[in-house]
């Protein structure tokens, strides 16, 4: 303080002053202390300095020393202004009319200091930690993701939040329905739980619940704390991981690869489900690992074959639950089928199960997985006509069980097979079936159903009017935004059937946007084939075909590439548009393909 004082001595006082101090009675050369005890004079005597230094320390002496008290003494009026009495000056704006609302607490109450205690009291401590209960029962009694979200913002301040917190509310949401990737709610939950991935002990589940979420960001965050720790995990994580990236689609083929080199020599502790899952992971991420295939297509068949034996069943060698059940079998047959994996004994295997169920009428096959199996065999080119056979006569005997999805998806595999004039009564009593419950129809189903209809009856005289039954069913679903069909397919059967219909060819093209990111070429020269044959123009398919068509120039054969344009021309495409299409794809084929549609096949039909 006194070299402060000093400072501010210098700076104000005197130069009589700041040399009185300096040189002082008693004081030494080059000091400003005094080398002798002071006089009785000297003390006596009060010195100008003496009194500045009170008053630099001890601020003004106008009533209002250091922090002012207008709430004490009033308004203190200055240069036109009045103060705030309580708090601070609030703007310049004149306060003569302000009428004081403000009443002060009382003194002893306004000055005491408040002490934290260590002890809380019992109802104070078990208010402190009711969050530990009362955030599992708002998530455990909410409905809707709303109602999960919001419990879990309500005590979004209570920390620590363990682990088992964030997997509570990652798990009810997914009961309930998930919600939307871009809630801030869940972007809020997710961003707390980003930064302890690297301490999360189950990873697979983790992973498997921002599957079903559809968090991918996340998800692929957790794959690089993943791949470190798959060599210690266990077959059921190994293929709880699996799981996971097959639900979010999300084709990791190093992951995929690193999962079937460590679970291979541990197939046979996997459960059946877990080998369907397997399978099912591989053909959702499109990742053609057939060596892993093949194992587990041996492994069932081992399994399959052990409960078969009535003898090992019997001495207890066959673990129970171990063998896939019926509806298994079917799962991993589609997957087969989407992988292009051919497995004849597989399949051998499931068509003499099929039959044996169905001939001595034990459970197991029902409609939906029937159907499964013969779309499956049909993809894989895989023909059982005795099987065929057995399942049409089922079908006769019990068509009032089957669906009429169902019947549409046998109907749309077995026709190309089987020969018509012997079953010729039963496809009609099937078209008849689907045509009284077309109501039940998805858009999935509307698909098979008219591919059914183009193989049985080509001229429209088999069923009269079940197309347009199948066009108003269309037309009821024109509004689904989210199921997937082969819509290349149907419109090209509709554009045969009924060109003129605007509305129609209108719904198929408000399909088809979400569809362009799976086309395959034969897909994109069937759509453009079909919608030039019909009446309906669309500016927007005819901008879109072309921009999505030529990101996978690449896979077009010469012929389809041909065929595709020519169809884009009729379409209405432009000159331009159509020279760049030309010269970015194959060259023109110099002979015509069948049904290709193309250039040489219009000179070769006009030729003839």
């Amino acid at each position: 303080m006194f070299s402060r004082a000093a400072g501010r001595l210098r700076s104000r006082a005197p130069i009589g002053a700041l040399g009185a101090l300096r040189a002082g009675p008693g004081s030494q050369p080059g000091y400003g202390l005094p080398a002798r005890p002071p006089l009785a004079s000297d003390v006596s005597v009060l010195t100008p300095p003496a009194l500045f230094f009170q008053q630099v320390r001890h601020g003004p002496k106008d009533g209002r020393p250091g922090r002012r008290e207008h709430h004490k003494f009033g308004a203190a009026e200055r240069k036109g202004t009045y103060y705030y009495r309580f708090h601070k000056l609030i703007g310049k704006a004149n306060w003569r009319k302000y009428i004081e609302r403000y009443v002060a607490p009382r003194t002893i109450e306004n000055r005491q200091r408040w002490i934290p205690t260590p002890f809380p009291t019992y109802t104070q401590g078990k208010h402190a930690h009711s969050w530990n209960w009362r955030l599992p029962k708002a998530l455990a009694a909410a409905t809707s993701s709303d109602e999960v979200l919001e419990a879990w913002i309500l005590f979004r301040h209570k920390h620590p939040k363990r682990t088992f917190h964030f997997f509570k509310v990652l798990k009810r949401l997914v009961d309930v329905g998930g919600c939307e990737q871009t809630d801030w709610r869940l972007r809020f939950i997710t961003s707390r739980l980003h930064r302890k991935h690297r301490k999360v002990m189950n990873l697979p589940r983790l992973a498997k619940y921002y599957a079903e979420l559809r968090i991918t960001d996340e998800l692929e965050h957790v794959s690089r704390f993943l791949r470190k720790m798959l060599p210690r995990y266990t077959s059921h994580q190994l293929a709880l991981t699996a799981h996971a990236f097959g639900i979010a689609k999300l084709q990791d083929k190093d992951m995929m690869s690193r999962i079937a080199r460590l679970i291979a020599p541990q197939l046979n502790e996997v459960t059946p489900l877990e080998l369907v899952r397997l399978a099912q992971a591989l053909a959702s991420t499109e990742v053609c690992h057939y060596t892993l295939l093949s194992q587990i297509s041996a492994q069932v068949q081992v399994r399959v074959q052990q409960a078969g034996n009535a003898g090992n069943a019997a001495s207890g060698e066959v673990i129970p639950g171990s063998c896939p059940d019926f509806a298994q079998l079917m799962d991993l047959g589609d997957a087969f089928a989407q992988l292009k994996f051919q497995d004849y004994s597989f399949f051998e295997m499931v068509s003499l199960q099929a039959q044996t169920l169905l001939l001595e009428g034990l459970p197991g096959p029902t409609p939906p997985t029937l159907a499964k199996l013969c779309q499956s065999m049909t993809r894989l080119k895989v023909h059982d006509i005795r099987l065929f056979e057995v399942i049409l006569a089922h079908v006769g005997e019990h068509w009032y069980d089957y669906p009429a999805t169902s019947l549409a998806q046998i109907g749309s595999a077995l026709s190309p097979v089987m020969p018509r004039g012997e079953v010729e009564d039963l496809y009609r009593k099937m078209f008849n079936q689907i045509r009284q419950d077309r109501d039940t129809l998805t858009c999935r189903g509307v698909a098979a159903a008219a591919c059914f209809m183009a193989e049985v009856d080509h001229k429209g005289q088999f069923v009269p009017g079940f197309f347009q039954a199948l066009a108003q069913r269309l037309m009821g679903l024109k509004d689904e935004t989210r199921e997937c069909y082969d819509v290349a397919r149907v419109t090209e059967i509709f554009s045969r059937r009924c060109p003129e219909d605007h509305a129609l060819f209108s719904t198929l093209c408000r399909h088809l946007h979400r569809h362009l990111g799976f086309f395959e070429p034969v897909d994109f020269v069937r759509f453009t084939r079909g919608l030039a044959a019909a009446e309906y123009r669309d500016e927007r398919v005819t901008h879109a075909l072309p921009k999505w068509a030529q990101k996978r120039h690449k896979e077009f054969s010469p012929h389809d590439w041909d065929a595709f344009v020519t169809s884009l021309s009729k379409l209405g495409a432009s000159d331009v548009r159509q020279s760049q299409l030309r010269e970015m794809g194959p060259p023109v084929p110099s002979e015509p393909a069948t049904f290709s549609g193309g250039q040489m096949a219009e000179r070769a039909q006009s030729a003839s």
